[in-house]
């Protein structure tokens, strides 16, 4: 048995009744955004995250709008399935109930260019694993950055930038209250 198997009475993508912050059904597959909620994954940029194609991330602007981004998480983060009946896909589902808080693991793999300052095309890539820890943790007051990994050989990064030692995605008693 799945831990966190959706019950009969969930939507599903492909009923096309679950949408998106916009209102649009959310379909299988990518979507224009780079989002393929079936698979758990999103591949696009950080101009397409936000789910606006407008030259800005989350309202900000900068130069790395354009740098290449790919999400990948837990059912648990994101599930993909509709257990509470508001439309949208569940946060947190555990055993086909819903908590509206994301729980479970995520990551981000980003790879970009930027000038340096003597004006030099320079390359990095940056991955980051995210666990949720609970209330009164330090990211977003509930999850926890396990593992940072960023290379940019102009700016003297190479390998592992910060790790708390932790098994696999660290979703465990030690790190989460799920069981």
């Amino acid at each position: 048995m799945l831990l966190n198997a959706p019950k009969a009475a969930c939507a599903r993508i492909q009923d096309g009744s679950i949408k998106d912050s916009a209102g649009n059904p959310i379909v299988l597959g990518y979507d224009q955004y780079g989002y393929n909620y079936q698979a758990h994954m999103f591949n696009g940029t950080y101009d397409s995250v936000d789910r606006k194609l407008d030259g800005k991330y989350w309202g900000s602007t900068g130069d790395y709008v354009d740098d290449k981004l790919m999400m990948k998480w837990s059912d648990s983060w994101l599930a993909n399935v509709d257990c509470d009946g508001d439309g949208k896909l569940d946060r947190g589902l555990e055993n086909g109930v819903s908590g509206g808080i994301s729980k479970g693991w995520e990551t981000n793999h980003v790879e970009g260019d930027y000038l340096d300052a003597a004006g030099v095309l320079q390359h990095y890539t940056w991955f980051v694993k995210i666990v949720w820890t609970g209330p009164g943790s330090p990211l977003w007051g509930q999850y926890t950055v396990i593992e940072e990994i960023y290379n940019d050989p102009a700016g003297g990064f190479h390998g592992v930038f910060d790790k708390i030692p932790s098994p696999g995605f660290g979703q465990n008693d030690h790190w989460t209250d799920l069981p």
